[in-house]
């Protein structure tokens, strides 16, 4: 299949034809598409006055989650990223009373750009003035001489969650008390 060209780039089509004089062959090298594509375009624009059909029906079954419901999975997400898939299915249910499969909520997420990875936790006691006020005053000792105590902990096999969803490109942080022991 075919890349996806962008209405940006539709757009940079019919502003090389018709301001800046280049031909067909040069565009849809510029455009890294086919003549045909740029015969397309200059069509629609020709008849439309823009570069996509304005009468161009929606092809597919609709959607099941409207953008409401995507955008409350997407903050249910940012509060909580180590939800699994059943909970925010049961989320759905009970606060926007919308009933869909796990597949369904998987596929919306990986449309929305969210990936399943492992969390980074930072430490909910981290007090950001404290350390800066630190740092400022005793800067001059490396930091590899110290452990911060909030930043510290005993690894008890907590009942903590490792995974979470985050933007793709982007780490899975939760902020979580570390639990102390000895």
């Amino acid at each position: 299949m075919a890349p996806v060209i962008t209405l940006e780039m539709h757009e940079n089509m019919v502003v090389w034809w018709y301001e800046q004089w280049k031909t067909v062959l040069d565009i849809s090298r510029l455009a890294r598409c086919s003549q045909r594509t740029v015969y397309e375009v200059l069509r629609l624009h020709r008849g439309y006055g823009q570069v996509v059909n304005p009468f161009v029906r929606a092809r597919g079954r609709p959607h099941i989650l409207s953008n409401g419901d995507l955008e409350y999975l997407r903050s249910l997400l940012q509060a909580n990223p180590a939800l699994y898939l059943d909970e925010l299915q049961e989320d759905l249910l009970a606060v926007q009373d919308v009933e869909v499969s796990i597949a369904t909520i998987s596929r919306a997420l990986r449309g929305m750009a969210l990936t399943h990875k492992e969390q980074a936790k930072k430490a909910a006691e981290w007090n950001e003035m404290l350390r800066a006020t630190w740092e400022a005053e005793y800067g001059d000792i490396p930091a590899e001489y110290f452990i911060w105590l909030d930043e510290s902990s005993v690894d008890d096999k907590t009942n903590q969650r490792t995974d979470g969803w985050a933007p793709l490109g982007r780490p899975c942080v939760h902020r979580a008390t570390f639990i102390r022991g000895q």
